[in-house]
Order: structure tokens, then sequence, then C-alpha cells
């Protein structure tokens, strides 16, 4: 693993478990990398640059496991396969995942603006991509228009999916996660039956 690269991964595991990035000190991110501090500002001028391209690197990888082509074909399995990967990427970095999801979890760090295009141009991909699973259940007649781009109808499927994903994500449920991914499906299906 490039040194770079080792800083990053450090930085992450700070993020991931949540930490207050601002109390975290270059020192700290060196020695539990295992280099020296000098090595960090070798790679980083301070630690705005490494939180903001950890922050970039991290919504880059996301966003590419989030929209990677789906195999299925048929409306509920894509629509399962969709909510799955936002799942699966839950449980490896859930508050990223949040940020990406929600826009209301700020980063608030000095490139603001930069993360908040970025986090723009994934919910942008993430909603287009539920369109065209949704439009895949039109041709195939499984629901039917209006949800052309019914913002109200949109905001309850997000909140259902983000809703009931971070319940299972924080052990408020007794559900598994095939039990959980049907519930979904089937409160969303009903969304369009109304």
């Amino acid at each position: 693993m490039q040194t770079k690269d080792k800083i990053i991964e450090t930085m992450i595991d700070f993020i991931k478990e949540d930490k207050d990035i601002s109390q975290v000190s270059l020192s700290e991110i060196a020695k539990k990398a295992e280099i020296g501090k000098s090595t960090v500002y070798e790679y980083f001028s301070n630690k705005d640059e490494l939180v903001s391209d950890t922050y970039m690197f991290m919504f880059n990888y996301y966003e590419n496991l989030l929209t990677q082509p789906l195999k299925s074909t048929q409306f509920r399995d894509a629509f399962i396969e969709q909510v799955k990967m936002i799942l699966d990427a839950m449980k490896d970095a859930k508050n990223i995942i949040e940020t990406i999801m929600n826009k209301h979890h700020q980063i608030n760090y000095p490139n603001q603006s930069t993360f908040d295009d970025k986090l723009d141009e994934i919910k942008s991909k993430m909603e287009e991509r539920f369109l065209s699973i949704f439009k895949m259940g039109v041709e195939q007649q499984i629901i039917t228009p209006p949800f052309k781009q019914d913002k109200t109808r949109g905001y309850v499927i997000q909140a259902l999916i983000n809703g009931l994903l971070f319940q299972y994500i924080n052990d408020q449920t007794d559900l598994t996660e095939d039990e959980l991914l049907i519930l979904i499906y089937d409160e969303v299906f009903k969304t369009f039956t109304l």
C-alpha cells in the first residue's frame, strides 16, 4: 500500500468510527498509520487538505459502489438489488452513507461547497437510478404512473427506504436482512397503488 493511501485509509478509519475529526490531530493520524508526522506533510499540506481528500475519496468510492450496473432486469429484483447496495454500503460506513442519502447531515469543513456539489451529484445519480427502476416497473406493467416527477412521493419513498435501513443498521428491528428488503419493497410498492 502506498504511503498516501495508508494515510487516507487511517483517516477513513477515524471517520468510520464517527470520531469528531476536528479533534483528531495529525500526530494521532501518523501514529495510527505507523509513520512519522513529517511523512504526513510530504503528502498533505495540512489537516484540512487530508480531510478534504479523504472525504472526496470516500464519496467517489461509495458513488461507484451505489451506482454500479444492476444485474437484475425485473422490477422487483432490481429494486431490491439497489436497496441491498445501499444497505451493504451502510454496514461499511453508516455516517458517510447518511451524509450521501440525507444532505441535512453536513460535513462542515473548509471545502464545503465542493462537498455539497459532490453530494448533489451523487444524490442526483441515485434519484436517476431509482427513476429508471420505477420506469422498468411501468414497462413491465407492475406499477402505473403518475410517478413522473412527483416530489412528494419521492420524499415518501426516500423516507421509507432511509428510515427502515437506519432502523436495521442501528439494531432497532428484529427483521432479518431479507425480511427488511422485502418489507421496503412492499411498502414502496404500496405508494404506487394509493
